[in-house]
């Protein structure tokens, strides 16, 4: 099921069961734990009917006929484009404490490990293995025409020559070849496959948003554990203090996250100090405040000069 439902729908479904799953595949959704509606359902449905167009169009002139298999690409979802899964939630929908304030967490350690994964994977993010142009020559579709290694019926057929050649039930020595053709087959048919594979600064923010969530409202329950997360955070920290752009629109927003959640970790237990001390943290830590006050100020300035420039061109006017 992993290529076509989305990682929480499947766990969804293991979690709760076929019927109640059934439920929310019928329904609409949008909270930290299901994404899901009619657009969503409908998108399927046609990527599903789009994979099997070629049998479908030859089933009624011959009964007989016999599916080829082709692994179905994984199915893509715009809707689910900003959207980052961890452990069991939507970490944008569970970070957004407007719509969501009190969204209960299960299980909080685990869910803070999990964080700490996604987080080090968003960092190591490296562009694809394959380019277009390559995984073009690997099945033999011309690069320099978009219209053919775009088109979804001309890539299952090159696939389908080209893994009934190299199978390694029928060629022993083409299991690295098949390897090849298969990763060519993912990387032109999925969307998600071709983007580049960058760290993304806003899914960073929310791991550690997060974290932030999960120390504040479990505490006491994470006290006995050190944070094992402090080398990544001090990095963070430093990198983002040494940003030029601190001041610029949207700047600093990872700055006040990764000391937010260093406030947080500090507040729940004197082990995590002794932690912090040892990864020469201090210094930076105390550091990164006094930027983040010096952005507190300027914020507020400009706060206090836009509603007195406000007030100015109403008396202005009146």
């Amino acid at each position: 099921m992993s290529p076509l439902l989305p990682e929480a729908a499947i766990f969804y479904l293991e979690e709760y069961g076929a019927e109640k799953y059934a439920s929310v595949f019928l329904g609409e959704f949008d909270n930290p734990e299901i994404i899901w509606n009619t657009e969503m359902r409908r998108h399927l449905i046609e990527r599903i009917a789009l994979h099997i167009s070629d049998f479908s169009n030859r089933l009624p002139s011959n009964v007989k006929a016999l599916y080829q298999y082709c692994p179905i690409p994984t199915v893509d979802y715009p809707q689910l484009d900003d959207e980052l899964f961890c452990h069991v939630y939507y970490l944008r929908h569970l970070c957004n404490k407007q719509r969501f304030p009190d969204w209960p967490i299960r299980d909080p350690v685990p869910f803070l490990r999990a964080c700490l994964a996604a987080w080090l994977n968003e960092i190591d993010r490296k562009p694809p293995a394959m380019s277009v142009e390559q995984a073009c020559q690997t099945l033999g579709l011309p690069f320099d025409d978009e219209s053919i290694w775009s088109d979804a019926s001309k890539i299952r057929r090159a696939y389908f020559k080209l893994a009934q050649k190299y199978h390694p039930d029928k060629n022993a020595d083409g299991r690295e070849m098949f390897e090849q053709i298969n990763y060519a087959y993912e990387m032109l048919s999925s969307n998600s496959a071709r983007k580049s594979l960058s760290p993304d600064i806003q899914r960073i923010v929310l791991c550690i948003q997060a974290q932030s969530i999960v120390y504040c409202r479990h505490s006491e329950e994470l006290s006995p554990y050190k944070y094992a997360g402090y080398t990544q955070l001090i990095r963070t920290i430093e990198l983002e203090s040494k940003d030029d752009a601190l001041f610029s629109s949207g700047g600093g927003v990872l700055l006040s996250a990764a000391i937010e959640l260093c406030h947080f970790t500090l507040q729940s237990s004197a082990l995590n100090a002794e932690q912090l001390r040892r990864d020469a943290g201090l210094e930076v830590r105390a550091f990164a405040w006094n930027v983040e006050s010096i952005v507190f100020w300027y914020c507020l300035c400009k706060a206090v000069f836009r509603h007195f420039k406000r007030r100015s061109i109403v008396a202005y006017q009146w």
